[in-house]
């Protein structure tokens, strides 16, 4: 691989399972391991985060945003999504 594809890898290209992660752990309700993935890529306006939460817990407090969009992919098991005070599973 030529050095400018190698630079391009390192900046296009994030394994999960690579990246630091952080333990917020804030009893009695939180609890998940979390990366964030975009810091030290091309991406400069993307927000890319993967958080493993702990079976009945929750990662974050009820929140909204203004100028930006959240998207949630379950790779296992099943959670609670609650939008506008309604909740969906």
């Amino acid at each position: 691989m030529s050095g400018k594809a190698e630079e391009l890898r390192q900046r296009l290209i994030r394994n999960f399972n690579t990246v630091p992660t952080k333990h917020d752990l804030r009893e009695p309700l939180y609890d998940a391991l979390s990366a964030r993935l975009a810091p030290g890529t091309a991406a400069s306006k993307l927000g890319a985060s993967i958080d493993i939460v702990a079976p009945g817990k929750i990662t974050c407090p009820y929140h909204f945003h203004y100028a930006q969009e959240e998207m949630f992919v379950i790779l296992e098991g099943d959670g609670t999504l609650r939008v506008a005070g309604k909740c969906c599973r």
